[in-house]
């Protein structure tokens, strides 16, 4: 029997068709650059070395999806915003861009194709994309309209505008989701699908009623858009989000990666198969986690979600920098095990679920 690729195990995972494992992959983040003798600074600037160090990632473990990395303020500094640029750490923002709401009237939707490091992050994913596509799927992140609009104007101000000045808060939403979706239409004119992520949309920092008011109609705005183009959106939210789970699935979503402080057992229930589901593995596990740790979390995520198909198991958010080879290889190694015994032990017990394979 020939053996299946990662490719055709992440598009049966998607399909929902039958395997012999459950596709396995991590987010990558700046780690890969652990893999090369290349600084944070150069895989965030420049697309030839960034490349090499996503590559040497693939070839040594084999991710089913290698998740393309990119700092979560590409889009803020297309806009305008400036950023520093240390040598071994993430970029980050000099100062907000909008010191002063007045300045939203000036913001102009940056074009993909020429602004900021926009360039450099399309030339990365057709550099990995040309290696890897016939043997595993190429995924990606990139932030959302809240994250941009915290980006844009500050956390901590935007918070409080969401309560003293909400209309200009719903002004900056709606500048930032044309932002979102002008990336989104250049991903996929180049062969890629839109995948937000909103790390500051989780209830570890806002409330239920901020998601409500102010993210909700967006993310839903966004969903339906890349339906009709065919390109079904994917989402990403760091940390806790039960209290807002059922809003998250009636944006129409299809493909949620959950965090580890998510409860997988919750999405399971209320989304009731209506979509694909990716991750739930404490990244803690991946620098400081023992063997049975790492075991105890793939099995647990595996039982919970893998019967109804459609899951992709995964770390609940990027790996951090200070993760082992050695754990790394295990969470492959193992989640591979795992995923197989599973599949073998769910034919015995429900040899119906696959009577009409082929």
């Amino acid at each position: 029997m020939e053996e299946r690729s990662g490719r055709q195990y992440m598009i049966s995972a998607l399909k929902r068709q039958d395997s012999d494992r459950i596709p396995t992959t991590v987010l990558i983040g700046p780690y890969c650059s652990k893999m090369t003798q290349y600084t944070i600074k150069e895989i965030l600037t420049d697309a030839k070395k960034s490349a090499e160090a996503h590559l040497a990632f693939y070839d040594r473990f084999r991710p089913d999806s290698l998740i393309v990395y990119n700092d979560i303020y590409l889009e803020a500094e297309a806009v305008g915003c400036e950023l520093n640029f240390p040598e071994d750490n993430i970029s980050h923002p000099k100062a907000p861009l909008l010191e002063d709401r007045s300045q939203l009237a000036g913001l102009r939707i940056p074009d993909p194709k020429k602004d900021g490091r926009f360039p450099y992050f399309f030339e990365l994913l057709e550099r990995v994309s040309s290696e890897v596509r016939k043997t595993a799927t190429v995924g990606l992140g990139h932030s959302g309209p809240w994250n941009l609009a915290m980006h844009l104007r500050g956390a901590e101000q935007l918070l409080f505008e969401s309560v003293t000045e909400p209309e200009f808060v719903h002004e900056l939403m709606k500048f930032t989701t044309e932002v979102v979706r002008t990336f989104g239409d250049a991903l996929i004119e180049s062969g890629f699908a839109p995948s937000l992520g909103e790390a500051a949309a989780s209830c570890s920092l806002i409330s239920p009623q901020i998601y409500q008011d102010f993210i909700k109609p967006y993310h839903k705005d966004l969903c339906q858009y890349f339906k009709s183009k065919k390109a079904p959106m994917a989402l990403h939210i760091c940390g806790f989000v039960d209290p807002i789970m059922e809003d998250i699935l009636e944006t129409g979503v299809g493909f949620i990666s959950l965090d580890a402080p998510s409860s997988l057992e919750k999405l399971v229930d209320q989304s009731n198969g209506r979509v694909l589901i990716m991750g739930n593995v404490p990244t803690s596990l991946f620098a400081s986690g023992t063997r049975d740790e790492m075991e105890d979390a793939i099995n647990s995520c595996i039982e919970t979600v893998a019967e109804g198909s459609g899951y992709i198991l995964s770390s609940g958010c990027e790996i951090p920098l200070n993760s082992t080879e050695e754990r790394v290889e295990h969470f492959f190694n193992y989640g591979h095990q795992s995923g197989h015994a599973f599949i073998e032990q769910l034919r015995d017990r429900r040899p119906e679920l696959f009577e009409s394979s082929t």
